[in-house]
């Protein structure tokens, strides 16, 4: 479980960081995008745990 301390020290290290974490952000999300599909077919479970999970963060 986190601190309430550490709850605003991750807040305000993206406040701080916002082009940078944006970039990041952006860069994980496009390999996301490219993995390759076969990870569909060889574990559905994960693939579309994987794709509910980013559904939750858009």
């Amino acid at each position: 479980m986190l601190t309430l301390e550490q709850v605003y020290g991750v807040i305000a290290c993206y406040l701080a960081n916002r082009a940078e974490s944006g970039a990041y952000l952006a860069t994980e999300e496009a390999t996301f995008d490219a993995m390759p599909q076969p990870l569909q077919t060889s574990d559905p479970a994960l693939y579309d745990k994987l794709m509910a999970g980013k559904s939750q963060i858009i």
